[in-house]
């Protein structure tokens, strides 16, 4: 952690995770769905000259705060991180959705009703604070990993003791927040959250593949959403990526970025060109067809 001063007194924070070589990266890495420095209002600082003072020639972003200027020479790609604004109430938010989704928000009241129907009635449950219960979210979203041809990253034992830390705390300025959907009582979708003051990440999410056809994780996130209001969450934050239930719940952006903060080095300079090959690539839309024979070649062996 850097410690940003000021007339002897701290300004702000920079937690990062050093490597070998100087190389850094976000605190968690792979669990890391935003980042960047904590710094008082108007703090005039350098990035490169932070990187020196942490010891670091080059500190990699893929979920960095757009918003903080100092970064943005070393930005390489930009993307919307999208959230669901409560600020106005539920109601007022449901009514936004239905505006703009309404024939997708009359299916899903379908396939709801449809759920009850076939399974029993549904309840929610805000918080499980039962270690078994997440374990129930470890299985599914493993079967999802596997299904999906995606790294199964629950095969880390840190990332599962992270997690299981996350779900253990229950602090009054942090707390893990593991939600369920159930039908006659048994578990049908599960989401474990972040939920800090009125901001509430939208973390990792599974569900029973049984259930698959009822879209029970947007049944659970819309629960979430509407339960969020008494919690005192104004904002859920979904993340990046273009799912359509996400274009479809937001109703906000944040911007965040993508890159390198580089110092003079050859390491910074292989790891720079490294990165704008990787870029490229994508721009050119090999890249999924890249991860396809990867996957194909991994399974044959």
């Amino acid at each position: 952690m850097a410690i940003l001063e000021e007339d002897g007194q701290p300004v702000g924070f920079f937690p990062f995770q050093r490597g070998r070589f100087g190389m850094g990266r976000p605190v968690g890495t792979i669990l890391s769905d935003i980042h960047g420095a904590v710094v008082a209002p108007d703090v005039q600082w350098d990035a490169q000259a932070l990187m020196r003072a942490s010891g670091l020639k080059l500190w990699e972003f893929h979920h960095l705060l757009a918003s903080q200027a100092p970064f943005e020479p070393f930005h390489q790609i930009r993307r919307d991180s999208m959230q669901i604004d409560l600020e106005a109430g539920f109601e007022t938010y449901l009514g936004g959705v239905e505006a703009a989704h309404g024939h997708s928000m009359r299916h899903l009241r379908r396939k709801t009703r449809k759920l009850e129907r076939e399974h029993g009635p549904l309840s929610f449950v805000h918080h499980d604070g039962d270690p078994t219960a997440l374990e129930t979210l470890f299985g599914w979203k493993a079967d999802q990993y596997t299904k999906t041809g995606t790294v199964n990253i629950l095969e880390h034992r840190w990332v599962r003791e992270v997690l299981g830390r996350v779900h253990a705390t229950q602090g009054d300025d942090f707390q893990g927040l593991l939600s369920f959907i159930l039908a006659e009582g048994r578990p049908v979708a599960a989401h474990l959250g972040m939920r800090s003051a009125g901001a509430l990440h939208y973390w990792f999410p599974a569900y029973d593949p049984a259930f698959a056809p009822y879209s029970p994780g947007l049944i659970l996130l819309m629960r979430l959403a509407e339960a969020s209001q008494t919690a005192g969450v104004d904002t859920i934050d979904l993340g990046t990526g273009d799912y359509e239930f996400k274009r479809m719940l937001a109703n906000r952006v944040v911007v965040v970025a993508e890159g390198a903060v580089t110092t003079p080095s050859a390491i910074a300079k292989a790891v720079a060109a490294r990165r704008t090959a990787k870029t490229l690539i994508r721009r050119t839309g090999v890249a999924p067809g890249l991860r396809r024979i990867v996957r194909r070649a991994s399974g044959s062996r």
